[in-house]
């Protein structure tokens, strides 16, 4: 199970809000004062911050630290999701691109066409799959 701390930022009829954010590693590096990607990571403010709604039967209060767990399983399959599934109908539509017509600026249209549509797909799935427990953070201790 992946772990992370998390602050509360609400809790209303078992439901908690709870707020963590995501750790850079251009923070941990002793170059981080002259690197050029630390000041790009830093450009955005609140970059990695990512806001869950968790269930708990455990009544909670505004700024407590939680820990919340995510299984493995759904974190890959969700990784899996975002990367192959376009990165496969890339190659497909460059395969197929061949076939359909001979003039490039087309290919390059079903290409880019082609992998727009596996964009949208996995918008669509990814809704659905938000629905399931097992793609659902949990609330797993109170650390503070």
């Amino acid at each position: 199970m992946l772990k992370e701390s998390a602050v509360v930022i609400s809790y209303e009829n078992g439901m908690a809000r709870v707020k963590c954010q995501s750790q850079s590693a251009c923070g941990q590096c002793a170059a981080k004062n002259s690197c050029g990607m630390s000041s790009l990571s830093e450009l955005n403010g609140k970059r990695g911050e990512h806001i869950f709604t968790v269930e708990t039967m455990m009544p909670l209060s505004e700024g407590q630290v939680v820990e919340i767990g995510l299984e493995e399983k759904s974190m890959l399959f969700s990784a899996l999701l975002m990367y192959i599934v376009p990165l496969v109908a890339l190659l497909l539509a460059t395969g197929l691109s061949h076939y359909i017509s001979e003039n490039e600026l087309s290919r390059a249209l079903v290409i880019f066409l082609f992998t727009a549509i596996s964009f949208v797909f996995i918008k669509r799935y990814t809704k659905k799959l938000r629905q399931q427990a097992k793609f659902q953070p949990v609330l797993l201790r109170v650390l503070s």
